[in-house]
């Protein structure tokens, strides 16, 4: 039997909705199936496109690319929306550009 998946709030600041996800789905891909046009390239972690503030809550990275959030950005509370599974109630807020 599979364990059962445990839901978060996720809030997206930028945009002000507050959305429900799962504890195995990333922030990025929760906040695109709720359509929030999150900015992003790769999806990967390679790139830092959806790198974002982490404004509260925690999270747990799944291996990204080295270059992609240096130990500085993790240290000042940054986080790829990429790589990023909720382990409780988040709030975050995208620092790059949104798609034009």
């Amino acid at each position: 039997m599979a364990p059962q998946k445990k839901l978060h709030r996720i809030t997206i600041a930028n945009v002000k909705k507050t959305i429900n996800g799962s504890d195995n789905d990333t922030v990025l891909h929760t906040a695109l199936m709720a359509g929030i046009d999150f900015p992003y390239a790769c999806a990967s972690g390679n790139c830092g496109s959806c790198i974002c503030r982490l404004d509260s809550g925690k999270v747990s990275l799944l291996p990204r690319g080295d270059a992609s959030l240096l130990p500085e950005q993790i240290k000042a509370g940054q986080t790829l929306a990429c790589r990023a599974r909720p382990r409780g109630d988040v709030t975050v807020t995208w620092l790059g550009r949104g798609r034009k």
